[in-house]
């Protein structure tokens, strides 16, 4: 059975959408002129100069990226830009080890380094300091998480454990999203964009007051949905209206304030495989997904002299999804300060503490439920780093812990220390290697949570009984912590026209979910059939439990290959290639690895082609293959992404780009909880309009 959910489209509200933020910022009078370097970018920096950019991520503070002691890889406003992409998911395929794959038309997986799902758990993504991990089903709802691409500063990606600094889930990497000063973003810009799969538009306004700035925007988009198996319309379609604000102030190069505010409320469609006790059993239908949240976040920086600092930051961040089986409403609060100091002259110290609370509210149906339906959680942290060097200062070694204080650990306390060194073999070449220990907490719905994955009708020859019956994953509320440790080396090297990354790791995690089948019961009652058979004469249905535990050890290990190559003044290429292995015991007696539908693909290759044909015309060409996945029996894809822009002024920008290109319509990845039925993902195309004034 196909129930469809008709969409509301008209002229009108397309005309509204696009063409009012036009109309209406050539109204806006403000005495702030444009700010000329908003459009500018690191396109015209050469490789050399990129590699000096410094990052903040690895050690809460700004250091160079060509001595960083771990597998860095930055996305630019240069690769944004040219990129074409609409998504921040999209953005992150060019960093290697990162597995993305689209799931439909508003949900993604992505991840790093093995282990890919719609709830991806071992990564964690900030944005401006703000966690956008999700504690009721883990991962990040990435149909909810969007900004104005433009106003993106960069991108910091560590792969490998980050616990150290950022805590428990920074287990494979973490992706650090920091977006621009308000300084930087001056005057009136507009984007509009329309095309094969939707249009969306983007209105942004920043002007200075005093010793500070501000920015506000809004943006609305709506993407339509792709095709099913047999090439057939749905409506995986995606409508998001988000407005936002930041105010930066720098009174002095010592004392630094930001605030951002930010709203947002939208629909998603599912292509939803839906399940009940009476005849069909199982049908696929269409359904949609309200989303609604804000935030408001705050960051002070203090400078009390030049061998100490103090850095304070605080948000609160509050969501709420209604679903077709499942909804949700979660506010959170987060608190961390720390303060970094010199000791003698060799030593750079840092320490810091966060506190975190987390409350929700859900509602139960027969196909999810997550028990009990409200909840409260909370995490104190502390971490210490001790950063110097030796050998006439050109070997850096970098050795610190997390300790962290939650209800999912064998112990009180969690720690999770990591050491890292790099040393330099001969001009603008260096070695690294790291040791780190980091764990992964469950999930409210891995604790308690309840999911129907399948209804067997009566008389099926895998359950022969005259009821129907069920197989549940079953959460459990004795869940702990997930652990690993891993092992880096890497090489990193660059020359005026050349840039080459390699890293190398080894991963062995303990205590990973996996599945255990349990004994047929009869349901409501509960009643084990093996004890008491004579339940079946009044139950209902019947339920088979896949319950979860921690019985599972698996080794991981890899390589990720990046380089950049400027073959002339105007010609650029990038290069990566990933590849990930994975081996281990999923767990004794009847033990089923979660691994089968977390699936990551072997092999990756990226190919980027950056070509300025003018002073006015770019021309771009983004090449990905991505091996097949083993688990979801997934084939194997090649798409191509170009883009061509033509600049007439400085102020303005048109580019026309067509996105999974010789695809044709392919499936990247299935929802692992089973809940959704197999999309293809089509090829599209747009045009984009950006007017800075």
């Amino acid at each position: 059975m196909m129930c469809i959910i008709p969409r509301k489209t008209s002229l009108t509200r397309w005309l509204a959408t696009v063409l009012v933020p036009v109309f209406f910022s050539l109204l806006i009078l403000s005495p702030a002129q444009a700010d000329e370097t908003d459009g500018a970018d690191l396109a015209d920096l050469s490789l050399d100069e990129l590699l000096s950019t410094e990052i903040t991520t690895l050690s809460r503070k700004a250091e160079n990226l060509a001595s960083a002691p771990a597998a860095v890889h930055v996305i630019s406003q240069s690769d944004i830009r040219r990129s074409g992409a609409r998504s921040i998911p999209e953005l992150l395929r060019m960093v290697p080890g990162m597995q993305v794959a689209q799931i439909d038309g508003n949900k993604w997986a992505v991840t790093s380094r093995g282990a890919n799902g719609r709830f991806a758990n071992k990564l964690l993504v900030l944005m401006d300091g703000r966690s956008l991990y999700n504690p009721m089903l883990s991962g990040v709802q990435w149909d909810a998480q969007d900004t104005d691409i433009a106003a993106i500063e960069r991108i910091e990606v560590i792969r490998g454990p980050g616990a150290t600094m950022w805590g428990s889930n920074a287990v494979n990497g973490v992706v650090n999203i920091i977006t621009k000063h308000a300084a930087d973003t001056q005057g009136v810009n507009v984007g509009v964009l329309g095309g094969m799969d939707g249009y969306e538009s983007v209105l942004r306004y920043g002007a200075e007051v005093g010793d500070g700035a501000f920015r506000v925007f809004g943006k609305f988009l709506d993407r339509d949905g792709n095709v099913n198996l047999m090439s057939e319309d749905i409506e995986d379609f995606a409508e998001m209206a988000r407005v936002g604000a930041r105010y930066d102030w720098d009174r002095n190069e010592k004392q630094a304030f930001t605030m951002g505010i930010q709203a947002y409320s939208g629909e998603s469609g599912d292509y939803r495989i839906t399940r009940t006790l009476a005849p069909p059993y199982q049908s696929i239908i269409d359904s949609v997904t309200e989303t609604s949240g804000a935030f408001l976040s705050a960051s002070l920086l203090l400078d009390v002299s030049e061998e100490s600092d103090f850095a304070i930051h605080a948000y609160f961040d509050t969501h709420e999804r209604k679903g077709y089986t499942y909804n949700e409403d979660v506010e959170s609060f987060d608190l961390d300060m720390q303060h970094g100091f010199k000791i003698g002259a060799k030593h750079d110290f840092m320490w810091g503490i966060g506190y975190r609370n987390s409350k929700d509210t859900t509602t139960s149906t027969f196909e999810i439920a997550i028990l009990p339906e409200s909840a409260s959680r909370q995490r104190i942290s502390a971490f210490v780093q001790d950063e110097f060097s030796i050998f006439d200062d050109k070997v850096r070694i970098m050795v610190g812990s997390k300790f962290e204080n939650n209800e999912f650990s064998d112990e009180s306390l969690e720690i999770s220390p990591s050491a890292r060194i790099s040393v330099p073999v001969g001009e603008n070449r260096t070695i690294w290697a790291a040791v780190s220990n980091a764990v992964r907490t469950p999930s409210r719905g891995e604790q308690g949570g309840r999911v129907v994955g399948a209804v067997l009708p009566p008389g099926s020859p895998e359950f022969p009984l005259p009821v129907p019956a069920t197989v549940a994953l079953i959460g459990n509320p004795e869940m702990r912590s997930e652990d690993v440790t891993a092992y880096e080396f890497g090489y990193r090297m660059r020359d005026r026209s050349f840039q080459f990354d390699a890293a190398f790791f080894y991963n062995d995690f303990t205590n990973l979910r996996n599945l255990a089948q349990g004994a047929p019961v009869c349901m409501p009652s509960g009643t084990i059939i093996l004890v008491d058979p004579t339940c079946l004469a009044t139950s209902p249905y019947i339920e088979i439990p896949l319950f979860l535990n921690n019985s599972s050890d698996v080794q991981t290990y890899g390589v990720e290959l990046w380089m950049a190559h400027q073959i002339s003044e105007r010609w650029r290429v990038h290069g990566s290639y990933t590849f990930i292995e994975e081996k281990g015991d999923v767990g004794s007696g009847d033990g089923v690895s979660i691994g089968v539908i977390e699936d990551s693909p072997n092999h990756q290759l990226v190919l980027r082609s950056a070509t300025d044909i003018s002073e006015s015309l770019e021309f771009d060409i983004w090449l990905r293959w991505v091996d097949e996945l083993k688990g979801q029996q997934i084939a194997s894809y090649e798409a191509v992404d170009m883009r061509f822009a033509w600049s007439p002024t400085p102020s303005l920008s048109v580019a026309a780009v067509g996105k999974n290109l010789f695809a044709g319509e392919h499936t990247e990845f299935i929802s692992e909880l089973g809940d959704l039925a197999p999309v293809q993902i089509e090829a599209s195309g747009y045009v984009e309009l950006r007017w800075q004034f």
